[in-house]
């Protein structure tokens, strides 16, 4: 199991998936649907071997009718070759209608696996490696993955497939018609491809790269700032942002006008040899004694060739270019399904066995990866079931990161967590969560309903169920009087409700998710007094008969607990209850609720000033 306290590092430019990694990994799509890629793979084959012919009874239909206003041939052979020529013309369009057709179910079915694909993996990673990526660049490397292996599955499929199987087949008749023209063909074929795809990988594909890099960027300054837009409009700084956002835009600009110029050198190279090949297989069929071949007839079926490998020919450098840029927008999603979530469980993880509540850290060191000294070093702990604990201490002394090792989301470094007897390391993150009911700080709602939020804990609650927990939150008045009450949309991360209503929603869904652990980060915070004195018999009421964790910035909050523990730099420097901890003379945690106290009542002065 890898280390959660390293988060993964972003792949510079040398570290970049490599192409077989990339079609190793669309492969292994394709391996889920067996029978459609084998009738694509049959329908591509078959109708290439049959637009081989056209060139060749395109040439005959011409002969036979020259013969025919000669006289010197009846009229039917000139009929019979324009019908085969039609016919073949009506089965090479029905064959690619098929296989199309297909390839367009297959398409959306591996587009539909791939997407959720990612979105399943990214939702197992690590916070910490959640708080190193942007949630819009990381949301964008999934859908532009998808929609590159759209380009890239059509690319090799549809144009590159057909169009390389199209060349060999008619190397290989012109071999067969005159060996000069066979060879002139497939050297020149050859020389074109080879300097197509050099100008592409080595000219173009570095320019696509950066292009794609500063894309990325731009989504991610998009998402940051829009997400933030509050603390924007909080400081008057929307010109700031503006210039901010205009010069990472200036940098795409730049290095995507770049991208497309280049793109265009290469084209035009393309172009130039094009006519070169039209014009070296002209000269071997008019300008040649006609020992091997007709001159009509061979003029006929080298134009012919030309026009029908002329777009396959002039498309395989612009295709490659696709390939390639497809390839580089599908390493971000290659890379993501191919990193090992930070916090993983074991191979044949139970599931966790809730039982009364008991928590133990036994010997536990814990430390971030952005921090040079750990936090937690031998901490230890015990927890009774039932136990009402409160944690208390500065900002950064580990009393939130106390909780994240009670809920797994990280790895400890050292020692074991025990609740019930159950290492949480050996059993399914998923079941362990499910028995610890969280309500933090800042609650974060999902865009959907008040009802789907409140029920997020419990997906078996029905309405009468959502309505008492919502009630018991005292959450229920303010739905009430909404438009749409229950089913009113409470916007990104529940921006059309205030802080105190947020935070009843969140409490109602830890009512309703009835875990025998229950941890509250400072969870009345956002509440004006009335509510707070409210929702803090409600909770009273929440934790009776449960393990209760409160972690606590306002203690007036935790004087009821059964114990208080006082962190301070990642060590417990004081334990016991409210009334025990208060008579400790110059103790850390009476301190801190002096200072609390001598806070509130200048507060209390000050509006009885202002009041005056």
């Amino acid at each position: 199991m890898s280390n959660p306290s390293h988060s993964p590092r972003p792949a510079s430019a040398a570290e970049r998936t490599s192409l077989r990694e990339v079609l190793a990994f669309v492969w292994g799509y394709w391996r889920a649907v067996p029978w459609r890629a084998a009738a694509m793979l049959f329908g591509t084959a078959l109708g290439v071997l049959l637009e081989v012919q056209i060139p060749r009874v395109s040439a005959e239909l011409v002969v036979v009718t020259e013969a025919h206003l000669s006289g010197a041939a009846d009229p039917g052979a000139a009929w019979r070759t324009a019908a085969t020529l039609v016919a073949l013309f009506a089965v090479v369009f029905s064959v690619k209608q098929l296989y199309l057709r297909n390839w367009m179910y297959m398409a959306s079915e591996v587009m539909q696996r791939l997407v959720a694909d990612g979105f399943r993996q990214v939702q197992r990673f690590s916070l910490d490696w959640h708080s190193n990526h942007f949630a819009g660049s990381t949301q964008r490397k999934i859908t532009r993955g998808m929609w590159a292996y759209d380009t890239l599955a059509d690319t090799l499929v549809i144009d590159l497939g057909p169009a390389t199987g199209l060349l060999l087949g008619f190397t290989g008749a012109m071999l067969l018609r005159d060996p000069w023209l066979g060879i002139y063909f497939g050297v020149s074929v050859s020389v074109f491809l080879a300097t197509s795809i050099a100008l592409s990988l080595k000219y173009v594909a570095p320019a696509n790269q950066v292009s794609n890099d500063a894309d990325t960027a731009v989504g991610g300054a998009l998402a940051d700032a829009i997400t933030c837009n509050s603390v924007v409009k909080s400081f008057g700084a929307e010109p700031r942002e503006d210039e901010r956002f205009e010069e990472t835009s200036r940098t795409w600009r730049d290095v995507s006008r770049r991208a497309w110029l280049r793109s265009m050198d290469a084209g035009a190279v393309q172009s130039l040899m094009l006519v070169l090949l039209l014009a070296g297989l002209l000269s071997l069929v008019l300008f040649r004694p006609a020992v091997t071949m007709d001159k009509v007839g061979g003029a006929v079926y080298v134009i012919a060739t030309y026009l029908v490998v002329h777009g396959y020919l002039r498309n395989i450098g612009w295709q490659v270019r696709n390939a390639q840029r497809a390839i580089n927008e599908l390493d971000d999603l290659v890379e993501l399904s191919t990193t090992e979530p930070q916090v993983d469980d074991r191979p044949g993880a139970p599931e966790f066995r809730p039982g009364p509540g008991a928590i133990r850290f036994e010997n536990v060191s814990f430390g971030y990866s952005n921090q040079p000294v750990r936090l937690f070093q031998g901490l230890n702990v015990e927890i009774r079931a039932g136990e009402k604990l409160a944690l208390v201490g500065e900002s950064g002394s580990g009393k939130s990161s106390f909780a994240k090792l009670l809920q797994r989301l990280y790895d400890v470094d050292g020692g074991r967590v025990l609740v019930d007897g159950q290492n949480v390391s050996g059993v399914t993150q998923e079941s362990l969560r499910r028995a610890i009911s969280m309500v933090p700080q800042e609650p974060i709602l999902f865009h959907r309903s008040l009802a789907d939020n409140i029920g997020y804990a419990r997906p078996d609650a029905d309405r009468a169920m959502i309505v008492e927990a919502a009630r018991r939150a005292h959450a229920h008045e303010f739905i009430d009087k909404l438009d749409l009450g229950y089913e009113t949309l409470v916007g990104e991360r529940g921006i059309k409700l205030s802080g105190g209503e947020r935070q009843r929603v969140a409490i109602a869904r830890a009512i309703l998710a009835d875990a025998p652990i229950l941890v509250l980060d400072e969870a009345t915070s956002s509440l004006d007094s009335i509510t707070e004195q409210l929702i803090q018999d409600a909770l009273a009421t929440l934790m009776a008969g449960r393990t209760a964790v409160v972690i606590a910035h306002r203690l007036s909050t935790v004087r009821s607990v059964d114990r208080i523990l006082v962190f301070d730099d990642g060590c417990i420097i004081e334990e016991g209850s409210h009334q025990t901890l208060m008579l400790r003379p110059g103790g850390v945690y009476r301190s801190l609720v002096e200072m609390q106290t001598f806070d509130v009542s200048a507060e209390s002065e000050l509006g009885q000033l202002d009041a005056g």
